[in-house]
C-alpha cells in the first residue's frame, strides 16, 4: 500500500480508527507534519477540537513507525545486477550530501534459495525504502537477513525502515553494534539534520534490536541460504562486518575494500590494522572460495570488482603511501614541505584524492612516530 499524508488525512478525517502497536525507542518521534498539529492543538481553545488534533498526530506517527518511512522515492541510483541474484546500487564517491540523499556508500542484496540478504540498511529511511521499491522489480522474495558493515551512519540508519518491514535478522559486530546503538545514531541524526533533516524524521535507533557477534558468525549454516559474518579487524574503523556467502562465491568487504574512490584514514582509522585485516580477509577468502579466479568483490566504496583489482586499489594504496611518508621522514621534512613530499600524482585522477590524500599521508606520520 503507496500511503501519503493526504492519504492519512484522508483516512482520519473519514473516521478510520488508526491503531497500531509498535515498539517506541528511546528516541521519540516527532516530523514536521506532526509537530505543528500538536503545536496546535495547545495553542487553541476548543478541547474536544484539540484532542482530536492530538489523536491526528499520535496516529500518524504510530503510521510512520509501523511502516518505517512514508514518503515519495527518491532518485537514487538504478540496481545494477552484477551478478545471478545479486542486486547493487552504487553510492557516490563523495561525502554524504543533500544532492546525494547521504547515500555514499553501496547497498547490495542478494537472492538466495528462501529469502534475500541485503548488506546494508541503506543511508536513512527514505534510502531505503527507494532501494527496496527497485528491489522489488528484481525479486519477490522476502528480506529475511540484512547486515551493516561497521557503525557509520551510513550502514545503519535506514534500519528502522527494515526493522518496520518485519526483517528481524539484522546482523552487526557487537562494538560497532553498541557504539551505534549509545552514540552512533544520535550522531548521525545530528550531522544529516545539517543539510536535510527530511531524510531522518521516520527513523528509529534499532540497534538494541542487532544480532551481535565478535569474531564469526555462520548463519543458515549447511544450507543454501549459508551467510558467513566475519570482523576482519580494523582499520576505516575499529571494527567491521564482513560477509562471505559460499553459494554464490561473493565477498562483502565493507569499508576495508576501496576502488574507484581514495580510502580514508579517518580519527579512529589506522593504516596498520587496516593492512592486517585486509591480508586476514583475503586469506578467508582464498581459503573459502570455491572459485577464487571468479569471486565477485562488493567493496564498501565503488564498483563491484575482482579480487585481483581490489588489492591493487587499497591494499597496493596503503603500501606506494607508507613508501611515500618513510621517504619524507628520512628526509626529515616538516609543515609545508612533507606535504608536498606527499603529494601522489599516480592517484590524483581518483575521487576523494584532494580531501583525503594529505590528511591519509598525516595519519600514517602520526602512526609510525608515536
Amino acid at each position: 500500500m503507496s500511503l501519503n499524508n493526504k492519504a492519512i488525512v484522508a483516512l482520519i478525517v473519514g473516521g478510520v480508527a488508526l491503531s497500531f502497536q509498535t515498539q517506541v525507542n528511546s528516541n521519540g518521534f516527532e516530523d514536521s507534519w506532526s509537530k505543528p498539529i500538536k503545536q496546535h492543538a495547545k495553542q487553541i481553545d476548543d478541547a474536544a477540537l484539540s484532542q482530536s488534533l492530538e489523536q491526528y498526530a499520535k496516529n500518524y506517527e504510530n503510521l510512520v513507525k509501523q511502516h518505517g518511512y512514508i514518503g515519495k522515492k527518491l532518485s537514487i541510483p538504478e540496481i545494477e545486477v552484477v551478478g545471478d541474484g545479486v542486486f547493487f546500487v552504487k553510492g557516490a564517491l563523495m561525502w554524504g550530501t543533500l544532492e546525494n540523499h547521504g547515500l555514499n556508500n553501496n547497498i547490495t542484496a542478494v537472492e538466495l534459495d528462501s529469502g534475500v540478504f541485503v548488506y546494508n540498511t541503506g543511508s536513512n529511511p527514505a534510502v531505503a525504502y527507494s532501494f527496496h521499491q527497485a528491489l522489488k522489480q528484481h525479486t519477490n522474495k522476502p528480506i529475511r537477513w540484512l547486515a551493516a558493515e561497521n557503525y557509520q551512519s551510513h550502514a545503519n540508519l535506514g534500519g528502522s525502515y527494515w526493522h518496520a518491514q518485519g526483517v528481524k535478522n539484522i546482523y552487526s559486530e557487537k562494538q560497532a553494534a553498541d557504539f551505534w546503538s549509545k552514540r552512533g545514531f544520535d550522531n548521525a541524526i545530528r550531522r544529516v539534520n545539517q543539510y536535510n533533516p527530511f531524510l531522518v524524521e521516520a527513523a528509529q535507533n534499532m540497534g538494541d534490536q542487532y544480532k551481535t557477534f565478535e569474531d564469526k558468525l555462520i548463519v543458515n549454516q549447511g544450507t543454501p541460504d549459508e551467510i558467513h559474518l566475519i570482523n576482519f579487524g580494523g582499520g576505516h574503523t575499529p571494527t567491521m562486518t564482513g560477509a562471505f556467502i559460499p553459494s554464490k562465491n561473493i565477498l562483502f568487504t565493507g569499508d576495508l575494500g576501496f576502488v574507484e574512490r581514495l580510502p580514508g584514514l579517518l580519527h579512529d582509522s589506522s593504516y596498520s590494522e587496516w593492512m592486517d585485516s585486509f591480508e586476514a580477509m583475503v586469506e578467508y577468502a582464498e581459503n573459502n572460495s570455491p572459485d577464487i579466479k571468479n569471486l565477485l568483490v562488493i567493496p564498501g566504496h565503488g564498483g563491484a570488482t575482482t579480487l585481483s583489482e581490489l588489492i591493487t586499489q587499497t591494499y597496493g594504496y596503503f603500501e606506494d603511501l607508507k613508501v611515500t611518508v618513510d621517504k619524507a621522514m628520512s628526509r626529515g621534512l616538516s609543515g609545508q614541505e612533507f606535504d608536498k613530499a606527499v603529494h601522489m600524482p599516480k592517484y590524483q585522477h581518483r575521487p576523494m584524492y584532494d580531501q583525503l590524500y594529505l590528511r591519509n599521508a598525516r595519519s600514517v606520520y602520526d602512526q609510525m612516530t608515536k
